[in-house]
């Protein structure tokens, strides 16, 4: 049921409201409950987030608020809002980020030694920036830090969502907390240890008391943990569970802590240490402490699924990583902040934050009615696979692109936007010719979010097509394929987030006979404009559970992507093309269509192609490869061709637009030059004279030169005429 979209602003105005006054009123999450929450889910580009920053001033415009959104870019695009409706709002950029000072610098100054003591779990501002009287001796000058200053430091936080999975970076106590899109996925994470590197003694852990004594208790706790590091991994090879062995929960527990007292045998650095210092400390920690946590937590695995109840293990497995047998650990961290939180997101799932201790006390929904023509491939699955391989499939493609690159030029002129997995972006710009060997992935993005490629600009699935505003004036939006985790990956997500509960085991995918993990197909309707029912055959995972995570990363971020295109306030019909068989829940369908028949032909591909590039084709063997030589490489080729389906002008301009086809006129020329013959050619042009003086400047002097049904096909020369003059009697020349 769609929202008639003049109700959407007040309903969306009472739901934040409600919202808003409820959750200010509560006081932070004790230590280990769950956190508070509301959801307003409505659909992209209803505007949620802008009139939740406008509520935000009237109901908490005094008190702090800490506002998330997905990127920096959207943080101050967010901030600039605010300030435009009278607030006062302070980015807080990361350590990592450019200083907008000096651009060519990091808001950190030791941002190489920090990233260092991030991954080995260290408290940055204890370490690197200030512990009591110890400061960086760059703290005169860094930028991360200044950004705290009690004159910087104003208003409500905007701050990109990374963020949650740290605590706070000074005192500034929010009162509620703003979340602006999903986030579930990054408080996730996954663990690789080999079974080799798991069983040996740990170096690391010292045996000497302080005196320099031996700490017998020590050493046999420690030839316990290995013992019982055997023992996992026997019942692992052995297929059995580990659950039988003979150890409690608590004993887990205590394997565990003993895994992490190598923490406390190594100092950390200090601010005032020199960078070589610290960069020392940093050396040992790494050689020391690089599993302690990743084997701590395979114990605390065995010890939550002991307390539960549990006879099977689903969180930790044997896996085969790069030719090496390793125990995989899916994980899940909740959040360590305890303020209220405010979920502005079109795909909340409940289950999925209830998973991570959100506890929702209110949801709000909201469905708007896309303006737009959606036109979707019903034949194809367009996988991974025969995108990255297929370079006949990606050639197609690029014909459909530039054909509605063409048509929105002769209609809306707004734009196209692509859309596709990162990987499969990354190889249409690689068929191009470009080449992003040696970059990072930062600035390959950059120059594929940068850089039109076929008269079309590019985005891939996942974050980048969060929240963002920049396509929004764009006409047409091309989904090629989807974003189709593999299914131990799917599992793997659902493993962390619903693994080893007491009441009940996820149903996981069985391999087949040569070890492929395949997904049951299931039939999904279409969600047809006029209200037919139309289903197709889709690979679904059999966990109701695993089927919502599938469902966040697959079909919801395919409508994440077209939805950049803020097709529910549109003022004109957009076009949007969804190019694979997968339903799309709130997209309804314009138009089913066949890949065959959806697909320019290779005669269409080359028209296309030469009106971008020129203005118009000719339709004689020698003008097609002449004037698209991406399609047709030779003159031999199109004979080839012409032989075997025929090329008709008619055939062609039937795959056209019909906006594009009234501009297209069938003209009959000759050039002015020894030999040449009468042919056959499409011209783009808004009459049928100007098509005439549009073909003298796109293939020079010619001799005869007119539009189908203006003269005789056959034998005519002089009474033909070219942009006002008479033919026969002098060459008329074009500029």
């Amino acid at each position: 049921m769609f929202t008639r979209l003049p109700d959407a602003e007040p309903n969306l105005r009472s739901a934040l409201s409600t919202a808003i006054t409820q959750l200010s009123e509560l006081g932070p999450a004790a230590k280990g409950a769950p956190v508070p929450a509301a959801v307003v889910a409505a659909s992209p580009g209803a505007g949620k987030s802008r009139i939740a920053r406008e509520l935000l001033e009237n109901f908490a415009g005094d008190k702090p608020v800490v506002f998330h959104a997905p990127t920096l870019a959207l943080c101050k695009e967010a901030a600039d809002h605010a300030r435009e409706i009278g607030g006062t709002a302070h980015v807080i950029r990361g350590r990592f980020a450019p200083d907008p000072a000096e651009p060519d610098r990091q808001m950190c100054r030791k941002s190489a030694l920090v990233a260092r003591g991030i991954r080995l779990g260290l408290n940055i501002r204890e370490s690197f920036c200030f512990n009591g009287d110890a400061r960086c001796d760059q703290a005169e000058s860094c930028a991360w830090l200044r950004q705290f200053e009690a004159e910087e430091v104003t208003g409500h936080r905007y701050m990109a969502t990374s963020y949650l999975g740290y605590p706070d970076p000074d005192e500034y106590d929010g009162r509620l907390r703003v979340v602006d899109e999903a986030f579930w996925a990054q408080q996730l994470s996954f663990v690789t240890i080999s079974i080799d590197d798991f069983r040996l003694p740990r170096t690391f852990l010292r045996h000497l008391t302080r005196r320099g004594r031996k700490a017998h208790s020590r050493i046999n706790a420690h030839a316990d943990l290995i013992g019982a590091a055997h023992a996992l991994v026997d019942a692992l090879i052995a297929g059995g569970s580990p659950l039988d062995l003979p150890y409690s929960a608590d004993e887990y527990r205590a394997f565990a802590r003993l895994e992490y007292s190598a923490k406390a045998d190594i100092p950390a650095p200090t601010p005032d240490e020199s960078e070589d210092q610290q960069s020392q400390l940093l050396q040992r920690a790494e050689d020391a402490l690089r599993y302690v946590s990743r084997y701590a937590s395979v114990w605390t695995c065995l010890a939550d699924a002991k307390e539960a109840g549990r006879r099977t293990l689903e969180r930790l497995r044997l896996v085969n990583a790069h030719g090496r047998t390793a125990i995989r650990l899916c994980r899940k961290h909740l959040s360590e902040h305890r303020q209220p939180m405010l979920l502005l997101d079109a795909d909340a799932d409940p289950e999925i934050l209830g998973a991570l201790d959100i506890d929702l006390q209110r949801t709000a929904h909201m469905t708007l009615r896309p303006n737009a023509e959606v036109v979707q491939v019903h034949d194809r699955r367009m996988t991974h696979g025969s995108l990255l391989k297929g370079a006949r499939l990606r050639e197609d493609w690029r014909s459909v692109i530039r054909r509605e690159v063409l048509s929105d030029r002769v209609g809306q002129g707004g734009g196209v936007l692509v859309g596709a997995s990162r990987k499969v972006v990354m190889r249409f710009f690689a068929d191009a010719g470009y080449d992003f060997e040696g970059l990072a992935d930062d600035e390959a993005s950059r120059r594929m979010l940068e850089t039109p490629l076929h008269g079309a600009h590019w985005l891939w699935f996942g974050g980048r097509a969060l929240g963002t505003n920049r396509y929004r004036d764009f006409s047409t939006v091309i989904i090629i394929g989807r974003e189709e985790l593999p299914v131990d990956a799917l599992e793997d997500y659902g493993r962390a987030l619903w693994g080893d509960r007491a009441e009940a085991d996820l149903e996981l995918v069985d391999p087949d006979e040569a070890g492929a993990l395949r997904l049951p197909e299931q039939e999904v309707l279409y969600e047809m404009s006029d209200g037919s029912a139309i289903a197709v055959s889709v690979p679904c995972h059999p966990d109701p559970m695993i089927r919502r995570v599938q469902l966040q990363t697959r079909e919801l971020a395919t409508r994440q992507l077209v939805e950049r295109l803020r097709l529910a306030r549109s003022e004109t019909c957009k076009r949007v093309i969804l190019g694979c068989n997968m339903p799309v829940p709130g997209l309804p369908v314009d138009d089913l269509v066949s890949w065959a028949a959806f697909c320019p032909s290779r005669p269409a591909a080359a028209l296309i192609d030469a009106v971008l590039e020129k203005g118009g084709v000719r339709l004689s063997d020698a003008g097609l490869a002449e004037d698209a030589p991406g399609v047709f490489r030779t003159p031999d080729s199109v004979k080839s061709y012409r032989k075997r389906a025929g090329i008709d002008a008619c055939a062609m301009l039937g795959t056209l637009s019909p906006a594009l086809r009234r501009q297209m006129h069938i003209m009959y020329l000759q050039e002015d030059r020894p030999y040449a013959r009468l042919c056959e050619a499409l011209v783009l042009a808004g009459s049928g004279e100007d098509a005439r003086r549009r073909s003298g400047m796109i293939w020079g002097p010619l001799k005869q030169c007119f539009g189908a049904g203006e003269e005789d096909t056959k034998g005519v020369r002089s009474d033909a005429v070219n942009a006002g003059h008479r033919i026969g009697t002098s060459t008329v020349t074009f500029s």
